[in-house]
């Protein structure tokens, strides 16, 4: 919710800053940034719904806070003593938590958090806890997880997250092809608050080892809910995210939902022609 030009500011920053990289074995410093009364602009949100296909029922969309801390998130990945270059982490999974249905003009008091890093083969996983307050009352909380890669690490599949696979017994109780046009990278930029070249357009993520532009995760993952929006658990309830692969720009995706025992629903994004999934997504009620 930042203006272009601080995000455009902020973005040069994470491109030019030199970083040592973490040390194997080392532990990020428990950083954090606050905002408070942070209200969602009624534009910002409407646009945000219009770039993934959102309904307007009255409550904030599920990973709406997430981007509404956008600016705090590159407070965190600018400071000086993160030791990590961002450009280049790549992000892995999500959970997010929300705990009541928070209406489209709740005043949400932010916390960011660097919350704690581990050695994989293919290089340090790192966690980035956001928790969103009203009245001092945690009513929603997500944890990132993003991977930087380490020079000579493995190569191949990221390791398997906790989050069960989506999909893979009886058949889908919703299918439906969402074709994703040539220029989501760059209207959903600067809604979320990444500006990150992969996005933009095929010259300038190809750089960074991509053939085209790819689409930011957390739009597939928004696009992908609200596809399956009458078929979600109503709250509480947790939404766990695996990313697979990323979606190339422009593309076509298969959005397939399976309802479970208690409520629970497992999303996946596919490729048309089958193979492995972009994203895995289960919504479920919180284990008691």
């Amino acid at each position: 919710m930042s203006d272009l030009g601080t995000l455009l500011i902020a973005h040069a920053k994470l491109l030019t800053a030199r970083r040592p990289g973490l040390a194997p074995g080392a532990t990020l410093p428990p950083l954090e940034r606050r905002a408070r009364g942070v209200v969602a602009d009624p534009t910002w949100l409407a646009d945000y719904r219009r770039v993934c296909g959102l309904a307007d029922d009255g409550a904030l969309p599920t990973l709406a806070p997430q981007l509404m801390a956008a600016s705090l998130h590159l407070e965190l990945l600018a400071d000086g003593s993160f030791p990590i270059a961002a450009m280049g982490i790549v992000h892995v999974a999500n959970r997010t938590e929300e705990m009541v249905r928070l209406p489209n003009d709740a005043s949400l008091d932010l916390v960011a958090r660097v919350v704690g890093n581990r050695e994989t083969e293919l290089g340090v996983e790192i966690d980035l806890a956001t928790e969103a307050s009203v009245d001092g009352a945690v009513v929603w909380r997500t944890t990132t997880t993003a991977l930087a890669r380490r020079k000579g690490g493995a190569k191949g599949e990221r390791a398997k997250r906790e989050a069960p696979a989506a999909g893979v017994e009886g058949g889908a109780s919703r299918s439906v092809i969402v074709r994703v046009a040539e220029d989501t990278g760059r209207r959903y930029a600067r809604i979320a608050g990444d500006l990150n070249p992969i996005h933009q357009r095929a010259w300038m993520a190809r750089p960074f080892g991509f053939r085209t532009a790819i689409v930011h995760g957390t739009w597939t993952v928004a696009r992908a809910l609200a596809e399956c929006a009458d078929d979600l658990p109503a709250w509480p309830r947790v939404v766990e995210v695996r990313f697979r692969k990323p979606v190339p720009l422009p593309s076509s995706v298969v959005v397939s939902a399976w309802r479970r025992e208690g409520g629970a629903v497992d999303i996946t994004v596919a490729p048309p022609k089958g193979g492995t999934a972009h994203v895995e997504i289960r919504v479920a009620r919180p284990a008691d």
